[in-house]
């Protein structure tokens, strides 16, 4: 298999973060890059490639799925953040834009403050943004979309984008949950560019298996009848304010969003495969013309900031499950920060789809 990474990614760095009230090392760090990569390095069926395609417009596919305001936002919130007199180690939300302050959405954002900024378009205190944090995000999506221009839609095959920072929590207008652009929707959009034979777009599933719902491609996503959004995720945790089985799209795009939430603490191998299992039978009766899969490992039974039980061999069967699907199918990374495992977890998705 294929796989697409570029060292930039690593230039997103933060020291710290606030997880239940302590200040901790940031968990999804450039070092999450490099085990992975050492992991498949050992393993012949992996073909590496660091060439990224630098002639894809990537702000012709941005604006398909973010709000121009927000992509302005992420240009520019570091320069203008430290212009304000804001600390240069990062911006961060002191005041966020929570529904019970505001009488109606701000109509003019660009006419807000740096600060202001900072908590309109964030939702958590996850996306410090640094000084180099926006040219890792670009580089994270350029690998994303290089794999995605690689990907044979005529052959149930599959290629891996080694990317970070992650993208699924990412929504229309804000970042969070370590997410600042949603790779996988962006992807998406991506690929449906690439079939022009039809007036409609063409079908595309995205298949989550973080262990946090994608509250961002959800949102992107849920009237949209062209992309079927489908989760396996953790119940009553982060995001924690989406992703019930009630959500099921909205419009057109009722019924092309469907959700598993599963139990924590007790979700082990035997019970997300047969749930996966479901969402591949949803999948196949859908008939995309391809699978992009949200690819979090952080469902390990070891993940520091995660309860489900899964087990290292528990992610073959994972990869065996998607690759019945028999459609080609796009891995892009998202979630998984135990370290010494998190390699061959990754190696073990992709060792199951093959």
């Amino acid at each position: 298999m294929r796989v697409i990474y570029n060292l930039d990614c690593r230039l997103h760095d933060p020291p710290h973060e606030i997880l239940s009230g302590q200040l901790v090392d940031y968990l999804e760090s450039p070092s999450r890059l490099d085990y992975i990569l050492k992991a498949l390095t050992t393993d012949p069926i992996f073909e590496l490639s660091d060439a990224i395609e630098e002639s894809i417009d990537l702000n012709k596919y941005i604006l398909q799925v973010h709000d121009k305001d927000y992509l302005s936002y992420l240009e520019t919130a570091y320069e203008r953040w430290v212009e304000d007199g804001g600390d240069k180690s990062a911006v961060l939300p002191e005041t966020f834009a929570h529904h019970a302050l505001l009488a109606s959405k701000p109509t003019n954002p660009e006419n807000l403050s740096p600060c202001a900024k900072a908590g309109l378009y964030c939702f958590d205190l996850s996306c410090p943004i640094m000084s180099r944090t926006y040219e890792a995000t670009l580089a994270s999506l350029r690998v994303v979309l290089t794999a995605a221009s690689q990907l044979d839609l005529e052959k149930s095959n599959g290629i891996f984008a080694l990317c970070r920072p992650p993208g699924h929590h990412a929504g229309l207008s804000t970042c969070g949950g370590y997410c600042f652009l949603n790779n996988i929707s962006i992807a998406a959009r991506f690929l449906q560019s690439r079939i022009t034979s039809s007036e409609k777009r063409a079908r595309m599933a995205i298949l989550d298996i973080d262990y946090h719902h994608g509250n961002g491609t959800q949102q992107i996503f849920y009237d949209d009848p062209s992309v079927l959004y489908v989760s396996l995720h953790a119940e009553n945790d982060y995001p924690y304010f989406t992703g019930t089985a009630l959500e099921t799209g909205t419009g057109d795009g009722e019924k092309t969003t469907v959700n598993f939430p599963l139990p924590r603490r007790t979700t082990g191998d035997d019970e997300y495969c047969q749930t996966l299992e479901r969402a591949v039978a949803i999948i196949r009766e859908y008939d995309p013309v391809c699978v992009l899969v949200s690819l979090g490992v952080d469902t390990y039974m070891d993940d520091p900031i995660c309860e489900f039980k899964i087990t290292t061999p528990g992610y073959k069967r994972i990869g065996e499950i998607i690759g019945s699907i028999g459609k080609p199918a796009l891995f892009v990374m998202e979630g998984g920060y135990h370290l010494e495992t998190l390699g061959e977890n990754v190696a073990n998705v992709l060792r199951g789809f093959n």
